[in-house]
């Protein structure tokens, strides 16, 4: 069974103002630290097909720079 508090307390968040498009904006940072190599974590956070496995189906260009939409929710960009 998952642990949810610990998977919840895993998480370190911010919150700061960013400069946007049209003026400036809220942007949530979320990171965490796995036991894997570091190449495994960035496909499973950018490969179209491992996506939906642990979170939503997902469209758009997955590379640094590149635009998503996660279906039915929020979207964004890829910037690092």
């Amino acid at each position: 069974m998952i642990d949810l508090v610990h998977e919840i307390n895993a998480v370190r968040r911010e919150v700061a103002n960013q400069p946007g498009p049209a003026g400036e904006v809220r942007a949530l940072r979320l990171t965490r630290t796995y036991d894997a190599e570091v190449e495994d974590v960035w496909d499973a956070l950018t490969n179209e097909e491992r996506i939906p496995r642990w979170f939503l189906p997902i469209t758009g260009e997955l590379k640094v720079g590149g635009k998503y939409q996660l279906e039915g929710n929020a979207g964004g960009e890829i910037r690092r």
